[in-house]
Order: structure tokens, then C-alpha cells, then sequence
């Protein structure tokens, strides 16, 4: 399949613009060495519109047959994922810089995308723009804080221009499961048939300058997010189960890639790239089976059913989110503070985002809720929004 990028730059003053486009690994269309890899990089007058083509493998998950034509459709594209970063510079001086996950959805074997970048989406001093606090001092020993992302560098490179790769473990905040008395109430994530796909925030970092001038070390690297992107789930695990009139908070045991690379282009400006990104999720916990996790059990009251409450029975099941659908909004739910170091160069603490979205579709699926019931009960979405990934229960009389 054939998709085209039709990225509309800025309107600001400028001399040029250089733009980056690089793609995530996918399950159909990986990358070589399971990275992000480059498929675009070029220099462009503010203002105008740059098409970014990208050739791929055209996974064919399921048809359907066209009545008026008799002609069988393709209606499922895998959807691929994209870092597309802008930097303009004026006299030598970047003035505008926006770096942002976009994601598409083919629509056809030859699919466009338009992404749109504005003046005012410019990041160079935006509040959430964090640098990094210099050179990150180690102590020995464990910490106790399990709320720290340490960089394992696996790939370093400095010639003809530097690259360093590592990644980082570390968990993150997800949604509350609650439960009543009569009612057991479990989280669970799976690998097959389709993996268990949540949103989760990733964050970036993009430098420019002429030939001639130094770009930022990497120990100076200034995160900003990038917005969300989807983290599947490589295993299928499930927390332990949850009874009587309480809550608790689940946690994601997920795995960050880090990514910098510098490089030059023949227009005569060379760039540097940071990126941390969530890849998967190896595990699911309660807080209160974690020992080294905050423990958020808490007492739950049962609030008055809603009218869109949904009747439940004795027996047992599991409850879904989504069901053959993609919900794409920037909202956060929940959120983290985390401390991410990379021995000897930075050490920074950054705010992770789970986002109300998801996808179920012929390649991924959401999280279940399995429970099992002695009682007669209520049970709705909070909010009625199913992508907070959090079920209300209320006792219900037969």
C-alpha cells in the first residue's frame, strides 16, 4: 500500500523548514533493526504543503463483497504510526519547532493523510517543554522508588554520526477496578489471539543548525510530549481478583525505547533527534499485589445505577471495552511522574499520560474485565465512556 503524507507547514517567518518523518516497527511492516527508520528528511520554505510517500506491505486481514459492482473490497489496512518533526530556522536561529506521533488509518491501497501544523502550535517555549537536570549522579544499591525509568544503553555509535539506543522498564498508572460484596473483579491483558493494545504518552526532543554551528549535547535534551502511542500487551497475564466494597488502582509494567540520533543533509544544516516511547507492556498488577507499588486499595460506596446501567447475573464472563472500534482522543485519565536517568548524561522527571483510547480491530484488541458473581448486580462505564477502562458495579435486587 502506497501512503502519502501531505504535511502542510507553518506560516512563519523563516528562511526554511527541515522536516523528519520516520515510522514505527508494526506487526506486519517491521523495521530492520526494530526501531523507528527514516522515511523522509528535507528542507522546505515555510508555508508550503510537503508529500511524504511511504511504501508498504498491504496486510489483508478480511474483504467484503460490493453488491453494486460484485467486486470483493479490502476493508482493514494494518494502520501505521509516524514521528513527524519540524524545525524553521531564521538567520541561524530555530524559531519554530513542533515534533508530534501521528497515527493513520488506510482507508484504501493508496491512502492520504493531511496533518496540518499551525503557527501556534510552535514548542519551543511551551510550559510542558522539561530539560534535563545535567549529569545524573548513580547511587549503588536498589532504589526504593518504583517509579524510575533507567536507560539501558544496547547500541552506541559515533562515527560517522552518533547514535545511542537503550530502553527503560518502569510502571505506570492505569484505571481503578472496584467491586461489591458477592462480586470478584480481575484485570486482564492477552497476547493471542490479538494483543491487548492501551495509549500511553511518549515524548521527543529536535535540534537544527548550519554546518558550521554545534547542535545540543545530548545531555541537554529538552522533552516535550509527542502525544500518545498505542503500547501492545506481549503476554497474557491478569492481576489477581478483587472482592468485596473496595477499589484499587491497576499498574502497567511497561517497556520505553530510547533513540537519539544526529545526522546532516546536504542543504547544509544538521539535526539531532531524541525520542522515548512506550513499546509494550510486559504485565498487569493490582497495587496491592506489588510490594514495591503505593498501595491504593480504598473503600468503595456503591453510587445509584445510571439508566444506561446494564443488568448483571450470577456466573462468570468478561467484560469488554470497545467492540470493533477506534476511539482517537488526546484525553488523559490518569497520569504518573517518573524519573528517567541515563547514567553519565541526563536525569529528568517527566509526567506519563494513559489516554482515554483505544482500538479493536483485526490486529489489536482492549483490556477485559474477567469477574465472577454469587449475586444479581449493576454494572456501567465510568463516565458511560468505555476507554476510562473502568467499570462501576452496584447491588441489584431480584
Amino acid at each position: 500500500m502506497l501512503i502519502k503524507l501531505l504535511i502542510e507547514l507553518p506560516v512563519v517567518s523563516a528562511d526554511s523548514c527541515l522536516v523528519m518523518v520516520r515510522r514505527f516497527p508494526t506487526r506486519y511492516n517491521p523495521t530492520r533493526d526494530g526501531l523507528t527508520e527514516e522515511v523522509y528528511l528535507g528542507l522546505h520554505r515555510p508555508g508550503t504543503t510537503v508529500e511524504v510517500k511511504n511504501m508498504l506491505f498491504a496486510y489483508v486481514a478480511s474483504y467484503k463483497l460490493d453488491e453494486k459492482t460484485g467486486k470483493y473490497l479490502i476493508n482493514y489496512y494494518e494502520p501505521q504510526e509516524y514521528y513527524i518533526a519540524i524545525a524553521c530556522v531564521e538567520n541561524n536561529k530555530t524559531v519554530f519547532k513542533w515534533g508530534r506521533i501521528v497515527e493513520v488509518y488506510p482507508r484504501s491501497i493508496i491512502h492520504t493523510e493531511t496533518i496540518k501544523v499551525s503557527e501556534k502550535e510552535n514548542k519551543l517555549n511551551m510550559l510542558e517543554h522539561v530539560a534535563a537536570q545535567g549529569v545524573e549522579e548513580v547511587s549503588s544499591g536498589v532504589s526504593s522508588n518504583p517509579f524510575v525509568c533507567d536507560i539501558q544503553q544496547t547500541e552506541y555509535t559515533e562515527y560517522p554520526y552518533v547514535k545511542r539506543v537503550g530502553y527503560c522498564i518502569t510502571w505506570v498508572r492505569g484505571p481503578r477496578i472496584y467491586s461489591i460484596d458477592g462480586l470478584w473483579v480481575s484485570f486482564k491483558i492477552y497476547y493471542y489471539p490479538r494483543p491487548s493494545a492501551i495509549y500511553l504518552e511518549a515524548f521527543e526532543d529536535y535540534d537544527v543548525k548550519p554546518y558550521y554551528s554545534w547542535l545540543r549535547p545530548e545531555s541537554q535534551v529538552q522533552w516535550k510530549s509527542a502525544g500518545k502511542k498505542l503500547t501492545p500487551s506481549t503476554i497474557t497475564w491478569q492481576t489477581s481478583y478483587l472482592t468485596g466494597n473496595y477499589s484499587d488502582r491497576v499498574y502497567f509494567d511497561v517497556k520505553y525505547v530510547y533513540e537519539y540520533r544526529t545526522g546532516c543533509v546536504t542543504m547544509g544544516f544538521c539535526y539531532a533527534y531524541w525520542l522515548l516511547y512506550p513499546a509494550n507492556v510486559g504485565y498487569v498488577t493490582r497495587s496491592a499485589e506489588e510490594p514495591s507499588l503505593p498501595n491504593e486499595v480504598m473503600p468503595y460506596t456503591p453510587p445509584p445505577p445510571p439508566p444506561y446501567a446494564r443488568e448483571g447475573r450470577p456466573g462468570s464472563g468478561e467484560i469488554g471495552f470497545l467492540h470493533n472500534q477506534v476511539v482517537e482522543t488526546d484525553v488523559v485519565h490518569v497520569s504518573t511522574t517518573i524519573t528517567v536517568t541515563l547514567k553519565g548524561v541526563f536525569s529528568v522527571s517527566l509526567t506519563f499520560d494513559f489516554y482515554r483510547a483505544g482500538r479493536d480491530d483485526n490486529q489489536y484488541a482492549t483490556p477485559t474485565l474477567p469477574i465472577y458473581s454469587t449475586r444479581y448486580f449493576w454494572r456501567w462505564y465510568l463516565d458511560n465512556n468505555p476507554v476510562t477502562y473502568e467499570v462501576l458495579f452496584a447491588p441489584r435486587q431480584v
